[in-house]
């Protein structure tokens, strides 16, 4: 049974993974309690295109450039990166940016945008009455920069192992959205970072088609090559509900899905992923899930 309404359009945005090689630690920032889309979760740091993106390059890749530089005040450069943090002309700099996003333009000279490995695309679900469709980079550095957080966005950030910020979740100590929780747990996985270009799941978007177990709070999200995925139309499926024995994992069937309780938001966030077919085992990293447990 599908419930609901669904929006049809989303903005187009950026998110930037910045991963230390040295230390295998990613950078995770905290949103505030008023930010408007997913309050009090642990995310990359990332927002929405601006115009003015376009005018420096591809406005996907500046986009993301420049919120990492909004959101932490590290800069991305062609001789590595800069930050803010104990930097009086850069803060003030970050603090025009963030305020026009079109003064990133005096930085043009000094930013890369090139070593910006594709790493995925999201689009938020058809139910959500704010979507995104979300190109995620991945950017790999050998230290880790001092953080300028913007406290007007952001609450808190943290320097964390992607296995650990997964588990740290899991527990309850903070809510880590489905695609954070997909894309560390197989970032966790990659054993040298310096082959992560060959793990871009860039073939397919992953655009999650909600269902809502009755009776329940839970929530199971299925991606492309799920058994439980609809194609037609798959950007724009709205919110089923199911009784939980047909949308029980099954150890028989193809499955790629994510799920977790609303209450607590993001609670106990499971991936699964087994039996897929070869097209979608192309197009998808394979690595290890919460399928293991029922196989």
């Amino acid at each position: 049974m599908c419930v609901g309404k669904i929006t049809s359009n989303w903005r187009s945005a950026a998110s930037i993974i910045l991963a230390c090689k040295s230390s295998r630690r990613v950078l995770m920032l905290k949103r505030g309690d008023t930010a408007k889309f997913m309050p009090n979760t642990m995310v990359f740091p990332g927002g929405v295109i601006d115009k003015a993106d376009s005018k420096l390059g591809e406005e996907f890749r500046i986009a993301a450039v420049r919120e990492l530089f909004e959101e932490s005040g590290v800069l991305l450069t062609k001789n590595g990166w800069q930050t803010s943090a104990n930097n009086s002309e850069m803060t003030s700099l970050k603090a025009d940016v963030v305020t026009d996003a079109s003064k990133f333009q005096k930085l043009s000279e000094s930013i890369c945008a090139d070593r910006l490995i594709e790493w995925t695309t999201f689009i938020t679900p058809a139910n959500y009455p704010r979507r995104f469709l979300t190109k995620f980079f991945l950017v790999l550095i050998d230290e880790e920069p001092a953080i300028d957080l913007c406290t007007s966005e952001m609450s808190e950030y943290s320097w964390i192992d992607p296995k650990d910020c997964v588990a740290e979740a899991y527990s309850g100590k903070y809510a880590l959205p489905p695609p954070q929780v997909y894309e560390l747990t197989r970032l966790s996985q990659i054993e040298d970072w310096s082959y992560c270009d060959k793990y871009g799941n860039v073939k397919k978007p992953i655009c999650p088609q909600p269902i809502k177990t009755i009776g329940e709070n839970m929530i199971t999200n299925c991606f492309p090559g799920d058994h439980m995925y609809i194609d037609e139309n798959c950007f724009q499926q709205p919110l089923r509900q199911m009784s939980a024995d047909r949308v029980t994992v099954s150890p028989k069937l193809q499955t790629h899905r994510v799920t977790y309780f609303s209450e607590p938001t993001y609670g106990r966030v499971r991936v699964y992923q087994h039996l897929l077919k070869p097209a979608d085992v192309a197009a998808f990293h394979q690595f290890e899930t919460h399928s293991k447990d029922i196989l």
